[in-house]
């Protein structure tokens, strides 16, 4: 693949006793260690939080920070309750009690329900083993090659899933060694954003070319390791920042909002197309030169 979106974080979640320690040893014998693997994530805290009775509200916001970084997956194992007894009539707890592991687990289901239909949360229900975890391996590679159009689909199925219209803060790290070959040119011709990406792309290259020649307040001619070649506006696509260093680009692109049901795939595409563009024209085409794309969708929202 020319291209990835690798995985950041694999948090796994679940009650105790309820197989997280087995899963995350065997999903690092399956893949090889591929993947940073963290044991629980902000849904422990929260759930604890709200079992103590604890304000919830920087729990909630450190979860949302989660989910919302389409680079992270989130996996909770919640088989069925005789499974949990079973297990912790064996092993005991120097902290729980079946009363309280009870409300826990209560607390466990009530987030399952909440965010099971997450692009990016899986819930294992049945007790752990190689066949499901050779499958949740198959499922993380195939995320990582995916598309920045099948990025779009992810994050429409977790607005839906939220049970809003908006999520405020998606974002993603996606990297190309250079090939850019999954552009969809004629989404670039989409009637309604056209004329608005042809704008960017000259505005771009206008900032580009003018601090190159040394048309700033510096009257200084703009090297490939200028940090000035920047594009600002007030509208939708808001910043977009490049940053050439050891012969690999940094991509950085701020959208205040974008329609995720009907804009944000041409959205994407144009950023990705734009970055292709300027890596090319600042020359780091060289075969395996990687080119890091980060891009912020501060409001994902329906219309």
């Amino acid at each position: 693949m020319s291209h990835n979106t690798p995985i950041n974080y694999i948090f796994i979640e679940g009650p105790d006793c309820s197989g997280k320690t087995t899963l995350y040893e065997m999903i690092h014998k399956e893949s090889g260690y591929q993947w940073n693997i963290q044991d629980r994530s902000a849904l422990s805290m929260l759930i604890h939080a709200r079992y103590y009775g604890r304000d919830t509200f920087n729990h909630v916001e450190q979860l949302k920070k989660e989910l919302y970084n389409i680079n992270n997956q989130l996996v909770i194992c919640l088989p069925d309750w005789k499974v949990i007894v079973d297990r912790f009539q064996k092993r005991g707890d120097p902290i729980q009690n079946i009363t309280s592991l009870r409300k826990i687990y209560d607390l466990f289901e009530e987030a399952v329900q909440e965010f099971q239909n997450y692009a990016n949360v899986t819930v294992i229900r049945q007790e752990i083993d190689k066949h499901t975890v050779k499958d949740l391996v198959t499922w993380f590679k195939y995320f990582e090659n995916r598309s920045l159009d099948d990025l779009q689909t992810y994050m429409l199925q977790t607005v839906a899933a939220s049970g809003k219209k908006e999520v405020l803060g998606f974002n993603f790290v996606h990297y190309d060694t250079g090939d850019f070959n999954d552009i969809n040119k004629q989404m670039l011709l989409y009637d309604k954003e056209k004329d608005y990406y042809q704008k960017i792309e000259t505005a771009v290259f206008d900032k580009i070319k003018s601090e190159m020649k040394g048309e700033n307040e510096y009257e200084r001619e703009e090297g490939l390791d200028s940090r000035r070649f920047i594009y600002t506006d007030d509208s939708c696509i808001s910043l977009a920042h490049f940053l050439v260093r050891d012969g690999h680009m940094d991509a950085k692109f701020f959208l205040r909002s974008s329609n995720v049901k009907d804009t944000l795939r041409y959205d994407l595409n144009f950023v990705k197309h734009l970055t292709g563009e300027v890596f090319r024209y600042l020359k780091c085409d060289r075969q395996g030169d990687y080119c890091k794309i980060e891009v912020v969708i501060n409001s994902g929202h329906v219309i």
